[in-house]
């Protein structure tokens, strides 16, 4: 009775089902809905995490470890660059200028707006762009498309992010061989990748099991950054003077059109901005901000100033790779190694974060179920997923060949960066006015002050797409093709099967008929939605003529939360006698267990034979239909990865000897 093309229940929004029989409506509602990732190796999912309630007690050294490696090894190219793409010269005009700009940047836009204010808005301690996303959509129902849209755009700049960060960070810091010995400077780029190729061959085993040394060494490498700062502000002392915003101010006044260039550059200060709230939920919110305001501020200002002071000291060699030159011939084999164990925890942090990101892209209906496997039992949002971990490091190890320096990279670095701290924006003012009630005279404001930043830094990444941007841009544009033509590709098929499908109340009815023989035993039907008769129930019907004893009907449906708690996870209503609809909500960072939600479910009254047990599973097997329009160029797309998303039966934690495959066809 197996066949081929198998397709599992399409989980629909919690906030709002969408009605029987409207295609718009239901495609208001999908928001909501998804198509969970396939998992393995998953915990059981019934019970609510620990973490769901967020690690408020979470202390500075996880903070550092998991949430500041991007930003943490930002000194390391951001100055050199600024002076190698020729946008500041060592005077201190230029220096004092831009140091004022970076100084000022991290304070307004990591530390205000992000540390304080978007960090408010946390998904039951969640962050990130799909939880924000989830958070206006639940605010601002009625902006449903355009919250996806900007959804989609903002994910899929991120994984821009998460290509060209591992490939400057790791690269950047190896290249400090050459200023220690320029005659090793042929061996930077073939140990660069060497490194990130182990970086990514060890992403299978979990980041837990190195991520307790992660903390530590942070700690230790703003200590570091701190130290060189100080000691190289006793020879310069005058660079104090960067504190002063005015300084910051008359530089971009006076630099012209060249204001987008310098801003280009600057923005290198500040990529680790998004990290604070994407990984708060790891941490903690007053971890993040703690660490932040005690740590890592303090010892980022510390050594820009120490590395203007150094330039300044030494104008004629003192900017030629200037945090390197920080220290004597003799210490800087041991800042290189420092520097390269920073930026492989800043490369891991990215990393990590695209696996996250496409697990709750999976769950919310962007993006189609994936291998995901959970590497950490006591946590559960460390996930490793097998595709986009072979993607990325493929990716990475072409642009790392591509470009091979440092600088050239910065050049492409910092587009995806702020074009997600855009659409953050944009989503925090649509929570701010409809989650915190601000009135219209405090979000604009507000907002429009922090964007002018934001806008700033995006618009001038933008000007040097000809020159390496246009890398991020083409990795968001072919992700935003694709996930567009998935969440397209979804509402067209759930419209279709509420056209085609059969309520479940006329399809029980069938049971009575004399010609449908009762077997021994209790049928699982997992559902596409729940009003309609499953196919693989109607199958069973019409072709095997035959019912079973007890019949569960189980609904799996995704919320707009990260974590559901166990009280709220399983409704039962009773359709008939020996007949259930059960109904199981799992948040979108969780992984469904539906065996554990049927255990729950015997606890609630509903009889379960567990000798004889089957889960029945439907799979559409699509065909393409005449429609034309801008539809014909993604219908392709979407069958094609519609029918190569991973196995349901695995993502839903199936015995695979009782789970009974029914497909049909549909045209779309």
């Amino acid at each position: 009775m197996a066949q081929n093309d198998q397709e599992h229940p399409t989980p629909v929004d919690v906030a709002a089902e969408p009605p029987r029989d409207s295609a718009a409506d239901a495609a208001r509602a999908d928001l909501g809905a998804g198509e969970p990732a396939a998992a393995k190796e998953a915990p059981e999912a019934v019970t609510a995490p620990a973490h769901a309630t967020g690690h408020t007690h979470a202390g500075l050294l996880a903070a550092l470890g998991i949430v500041f490696g991007d930003i943490g090894t930002s000194p390391i190219y951001t100055l050199g660059t600024a002076f190698k793409v020729g946008v500041i010269q060592p005077v201190p005009g230029d220096i004092l200028g831009f140091l004022s700009l970076i100084i000022w940047s991290l304070i307004i836009v990591v530390g205000i707006w992000y540390a304080i204010f978007i960090m408010r808005a946390d998904n039951r301690g969640e962050g990130g762009i799909f939880a924000l996303m989830a958070l206006a959509h639940r605010a601002r129902p009625e902006l449903g498309t355009l919250i996806a849209v900007l959804g989609i755009i903002g994910a899929s700049l991120f994984y821009g992010d998460a290509v060209i960060t591992p490939a400057i960070s790791v690269l950047s810091a190896v290249e400090g061989i050459a200023v220690a010995a320029p005659a090793l400077e042929p061996i930077v780029l073939p140990l660069a990748v060497v490194i990130l190729t182990t970086l990514f061959a060890v992403q299978r085993g979990g980041a837990t099991k190195v991520g307790g040394w992660f903390g530590p060494i942070m700690l230790g490498w703003f200590g570091l950054l701190a130290i060189l700062g100080l000691k190289q502000l006793m020879l310069y002392p005058g660079v104090l003077w960067a504190l002063d915003p005015r300084w910051a101010i008359a530089f971009m006044f006076h630099s012209g059109w060249g204001v987008f260039a310098i801003l280009a550059v600057a923005v290198l200060a500040v990529t680790g901005a998004e990290a604070l709230y994407a990984d708060m939920g790891h941490v903690g919110r007053d971890a993040v901000r703690k660490a932040f305001a005690f740590v890592v501020v303090p010892s980022l200002i510390l050594v820009y100033m120490g590395q203007g002071a150094q330039a300044l000291a030494d104008p004629l060699h003192g900017h030629d790779d200037p945090f390197f030159q920080m220290v004597g011939p003799h210490f800087q084999p041991i800042l290189i190694v420092f520097a390269t164990l920073a930026t492989v925890i800043a490369s891991q942090a990215v990393i990590s974060g695209a696996f996250t990101v496409t697990h709750q892209a999976a769950h919310l209906g962007f993006w189609p179920r994936t291998d995901t496997r959970h590497t950490s039992a006591a946590e559960r949002g460390q996930v490793y997923v097998p595709v986009v971990n072979l993607v990325l490091f493929i990716a990475v190890i072409a642009i790392v060949l591509m470009f091979q320096k440092s600088e050239k990279l910065a050049e492409a670095y910092g587009f995806s960066v702020t074009g997600t701290m855009v659409v953050t924006s944009m989503l925090a003012f649509l929570v701010a006015r409809g989650a915190w009630k601000w009135p219209i005279w405090r979000a604009i404001p507000t907002v429009a002050f922090f964007m002018l930043f934001d806008v700033g830094f995006f618009l001038s990444c933008a000007t040097k797409v000809l020159h390496g941007a246009w890398l991020p841009l083409v990795i968001g544009l072919l992700l935003v093709f694709i996930m567009a033509a998935w969440r397209m590709g979804r509402l067209r098929l759930a419209a279709r099967r509420r056209h085609e499908g059969v309520p479940i109340k006329i399809a029980l009815s069938a049971l009575r008929s004399p010609r449908i023989e009762h077997v021994r035993g209790t049928a699982v039907y997992m559902m596409e939605d729940p009003a309609l008769a499953p196919r693989s129930f109607l199958h069973n019907l019409k072709h095997n003529k035959c019912a079973h004893q007890q019949i569960v009907f189980m609904s799996v449906q995704t919320a707009e939360e990260p974590w559901v708690e166990a009280d709220k996870r399983v409704a039962v209503e009773i359709l008939g006698e020996a007949i259930a609809l059960v109904r199981v909500r799992f948040g979108f960072m969780e992984t469904p267990d539906v065996p554990a939600a049927v255990r729950v479910s015997e606890t609630m009254g509903i009889h379960v034979d567990k000798k004889d047990l089957s889960f029945f599973v439907s799979r559409a097997h699509l065909v393409e239909g005449e429609e034309g329009g801008f539809w014909t160029w993604l219908r392709g797309l979407f069958i094609f990865l519609y029918r190569n998303q991973a196995d349901p039966a695995e993502y839903y934690q199936i015995p695979p000897g009782r789970v009974v495959d029914l497909g049909a066809q549909i045209t779309i």
